[in-house]
């Protein structure tokens, strides 16, 4: 409405100048048409005032709306689109992100460098067994990770939604080759790249030619890990990868697209919220306690499994925990003889959002494997996220009733 005000005086101011010019042409005295200019031009100087007035109460308005909460102007860091957090280097802005598929077996627990991804995704494979996949915004920053684990459809459509790179050891073979196709994704089999065994310690390692992972010998002997168990890689050899098969390192779309809807830690609003300091998901017989527990002080939830015991990054020895906890149950069913499930994630379906101690409950979708998990309240809308790491948790809608949380 302050933009229409504006308009229309400068229109009056236009006319207010015209009307002498035309008295002028057709003769009236010196006299009348310097009266007249000179109150032409009161007038139009009066009507500029307030338009300049009008123009700055409107610029002010629209600087007030527009205005991110999210961006310290002082800060010369990115906005990480994951978290909603402003720590990412500008030089990644527009990049695409990496995927990586990691094992959740009991045995080859705790896994290396999960504790530095954004996001992770637990999500069911077959007979029940869990599997991760943890995103990382710059592959710069990917430490060395794993154990590699084989890839699955539902991670790749969850990866395709963020025009993620997709590192994998291995993949199901009846149904890859045509969703890859169709859907443009790019992946990486480090099992077709093995290095074989290697005994560095701090992962800064020099491999040579098309090979881009290797085995962890160290890991193997200190932890007592079976071969399989012990896969890893990191940014460097992804990146090494990326450049030798010429994959696409920009994103798809003119801008970052943000994950959620990211607002300063502490201030979503959780429409009809109820108290959850305390949260078991339940996935299936074998992984029954993905248990996270809030953490009054630094406001996040930490998350233990296998008989309640902490999820911990071998490298770092640091529990994992998250600003925000999603349950999203969606309808899984067995496609083949080898039990590969298929996720109907275009159907979308109802879950939890939990966050500063609260849980309430949504709606969520995901159209097709190129579009962002959105999810809404109760009612359409889309809610607000707190910024900082997420876990999102792929559960099956029949076993929702054995999801629990205490306030």
């Amino acid at each position: 409405m302050k933009k229409q005000i504006k308009t229309l005086a400068a229109l009056i101011a236009g006319i207010t100048v015209m009307t002498p010019l035309s008295v002028c042409s057709c003769g009236k005295s010196e006299e009348t048409t310097t009266a007249a200019t000179t109150a032409a031009t009161t007038t139009t100087e009066a009507t500029t005032t307030e338009s300049k007035e009008t123009t700055t109460e409107a610029t002010v308005t629209v600087a007030e709306v527009t205005e991110n909460p999210l961006i310290d102007p002082k800060n010369p860091d990115a906005l990480d689109p994951y978290t909603g957090i402003q720590n990412m280097d500008p030089k990644n802005v527009g990049k695409r992100s990496i995927a990586c598929t990691i094992s959740n077996l009991e045995a080859a627990t705790p896994s290396k460098g999960t504790a530095l991804a954004d996001v992770i995704y637990e999500y069911e494979t077959e007979g029940g067994q869990t599997r991760l996949l943890c995103l990382f915004p710059d592959v710069s920053k990917v430490p060395v990770i794993g154990s590699f684990r084989s890839c699955r459809v539902v991670a790749a459509s969850l990866a395709s939604g963020t025009d993620s790179i997709v590192i994998h050891w291995g993949y199901d073979k009846t149904a890859f080759p045509k969703f890859f196709k169709e859907y443009n994704i790019d992946a990486i089999d480090m099992n077709d790249y093995d290095a074989g065994w290697n005994a560095d310690v701090d992962g800064k390692i020099e491999l040579n030619g098309d090979r881009f992972s290797w085995r962890d010998l160290h890991w193997k002997q200190e932890a007592k890990r079976v071969q399989q168990d012990c896969a890893v890689t990191n940014g460097e050899q992804v990146q090494r990868a990326i450049d030798r098969f010429g994959i696409r390192t920009d994103i798809l779309e003119t801008e970052q697209p943000m994950l959620f809807n990211f607002v300063p830690d502490g201030t979503a609003t959780m429409k009809d919220a109820m108290d959850c300091k305390d949260m078991n998901v339940y996935f299936s017989q074998i992984n029954d306690d993905a248990h996270f527990v809030y953490n009054e002080k630094d406001h996040t939830y930490y998350k233990s499994q296998y008989g309640d015991k902490p999820q911990i990054d071998y490298a770092t020895d640091e529990q994992l925990n998250f600003t925000n906890v999603f349950v999203l149950f969606t309808n899984i069913h067995v496609r083949d003889s080898a039990d590969h499930l298929d996720f109907s994630l275009e159907l979308g379906g109802q879950g939890y959002y939990v966050s500063n101690g609260k849980l309430t409950e949504i709606n969520w979708i995901k159209p097709n494997p190129m579009d962002l998990i959105q999810i809404t309240d109760m009612e359409g809308n889309e809610i607000e996220v707190n910024a900082g790491k997420s876990y999102i948790c792929m559960v099956d809608i029949k076993e929702r009733a054995k999801t629990s949380w205490m306030g």
